[in-house]
């Protein structure tokens, strides 16, 4: 009987440990994931400001900023696009002036991370606007929509659901998926309830 006890310890003991190192381990990769998706309290007030105003999800604007800028305000490509939200001064322009109606706004404003986002963040309802699927704007965002449009007449890169599937530019593709995903994990990450 002795023996049949400190069995079913050591198996109790084992499944105690066994459930510490899974818990562990889940937040140990919640912590390293939290840490490459980061919500930047330096932009936390005017990502939910914008969110708000132009109806675009949350976990949508962290992953674009994130994955355009790193969360860098004067970042510039080698394209010459600028900020957190990676615009180039004509579409800048053309966004104030088209979208916004404000013709007051200068591209030196696209350095302003407040700026920078609103503007950003109007493309991206005006991109939805006229796609209605968020894996064609972020194809859209990424390589221009006279390339998508081009793209969407091609019946061999659309579904049955008129949606765009065979991407034929690798980079575009790529950053449609790491989009995706993005998108995903900032919404398990902070978002659900």
């Amino acid at each position: 009987m002795n023996f049949n006890y400190r069995r079913v310890i050591a198996f109790l003991l084992l499944v105690a440990l066994s459930v510490g190192f899974g818990f562990a381990f889940d937040a140990i990769a919640t912590a390293i994931e939290k840490h490459n998706h980061p919500l930047d309290e330096r932009y936390l007030t005017e990502i939910e400001k914008n969110a708000k105003e132009f109806g675009i999800p949350e976990p949508i604007l962290w992953s674009i900023v994130r994955n355009e800028s790193d969360f860098i305000s004067n970042s510039v490509s080698d394209s010459g696009e600028v900020g957190l939200m990676q615009l180039t001064p004509e579409q800048f322009t053309v966004i104030c002036t088209d979208l916004l109606g404000d013709t007051e706004m200068n591209t030196g404003m696209l350095y302003d991370p407040a700026t920078n986002l609103r503007v950003g963040t109007a493309w991206l309802s005006e991109l939805y606007k006229k796609y209605g699927v968020w894996e064609t704007v972020y194809a859209a965002y990424h390589a221009g929509t006279d390339q998508v449009d081009e793209w969407l007449l091609n019946p061999e890169l659309v579904n049955e659901l008129g949606r765009l599937q065979n991407i034929p530019d690798e980079e575009t593709a790529e950053y449609v998926e790491e989009m995706t995903d993005s998108v995903r994990l900032y919404q398990k990450l902070y978002y659900q309830n």
